[in-house]
This record gives C-alpha cells, structure tokens and sequence, in this order.
C-alpha cells in the first residue's frame, strides 16, 4: 500500500510496482486528454497557431464532458461570454494543467520512492484533482448526493465502474495524504 511521509524538506511518496503503474497509465491518458484539440503539432501554419494561443480566435467549446469539467464555462447562462473567456484562457489553463501532469509522470518515472519538494507537491496536488474530476464525469459524479448515492449502491456497478470508483477513492487518499503532510511541514517552519 502507498505510503506518504516527511524526510526534511521533501514529501516521500512510496509506491507499489503496481500502484505506480496504474498511476502512469491514467496521467498519461490525463495528458492525452488535455492534447486533444491542441494547437500544438497541427497543420495549421504558425501564424494561426500563434493567433490560437493568444486568444486572437475562437475556440471551441470541448465535446468531451470531462474536458468541459476541467475547461469549464465561465457563465453556463451565456455562452457569448464564456466563448471569450475560453478565447482568452483556453490555452493558458491546458498549459498549466499539462506542466502539472508532466510533473507527477516525472516523478512516476523516477520508481516507487519519490521524493516531492514543496512545489512538485503542489503540482501533484493539482493533478490528481484534474484527474479525480475526469474520473468524477465518467462516473457521473456531479454532487455529494451523486457520489453517496455510487458509494450506497456499490454492488450494483459494473466491474469497470467499481475499479473507476477505487481509482478514485485511491488518487483522493493520495490528494488527502499530500496535502496533509504538506501542511505539517509548514506549520512546523513557522515553529522554527
């Protein structure tokens, strides 16, 4: 089982050969996710890739529900004004929430004893929140009662939902555990 403590100034995460594989494989399906629709390798010339990523055209708003969960409108009521605001931040926001990904494959591809200092945490923290909220869609997790109601019914699932499901219990102990053992370090530096 996972296990996740200080040593100095790193947060330690340890890993299971398999938890650290299934690991890997659902960050890099995350970052296939943020790809698609990317302006980055089309066939576009340059000139309309960097007109994209200024937010000098329009995008689209993502098919892919747990895009539009991690992409999501500004104001579901206008759709005008949330076609500027992703006109605007699209770009930016898939960027960082690719950056955060590579981090925790970075530190996946290391072994099963990860040392994270304070801002690789932070990154890790954010991606497994992106990729708990894409679980979330999949599993049609939209509010507690949503997600009480899964966990209330749990036998009913099918094998793929269940495994879903403990995926996602799994990544929130992780988020849980990192962020906990974050705060205890710095909470003891102003002790110091």
């Amino acid at each position: 089982m996972a296990a996740i403590d200080a040593r100095g100034d790193d947060v330690v995460l340890t890993l299971q050969d398999n938890e650290r594989s299934l690991m890997l494989t659902v960050f890099t399906d995350l970052a296939a996710l943020l790809a698609e629709d990317s302006d980055e390798g089309d066939d576009r010339p340059d000139s309309e890739n960097w007109e994209a990523r200024l937010g000098l055209v329009d995008r689209p708003r993502p098919e892919d529900p747990a895009l539009q969960r991690l992409l999501p409108d500004v104001d579901p009521d206008d759709e005008e004004r949330s076609a500027e605001f992703r006109r605007l931040t699209e770009f930016d926001l898939k960027q960082a929430k690719a950056h955060n990904v590579r981090i925790v494959l970075l530190g996946l591809s290391k072994g099963n004893d990860i040392a994270l200092t304070r801002d690789e945490v932070l990154a890790w923290m954010k991606g497994l929140n992106d990729l708990r909220l894409v679980l979330a869609v999949r599993l049609g997790i939209d509010t507690e009662e949503a997600q009480e109601e899964k966990y209330a019914h749990r036998e009913d699932l099918s094998e793929s939902e269940d495994l879903t499901l403990t995926l996602y219990d799994f990544l929130t102990w992780i988020q849980d555990r990192l962020t906990t053992t974050l705060l205890e370090q710095m909470q003891g530096d102003d002790e110091i």
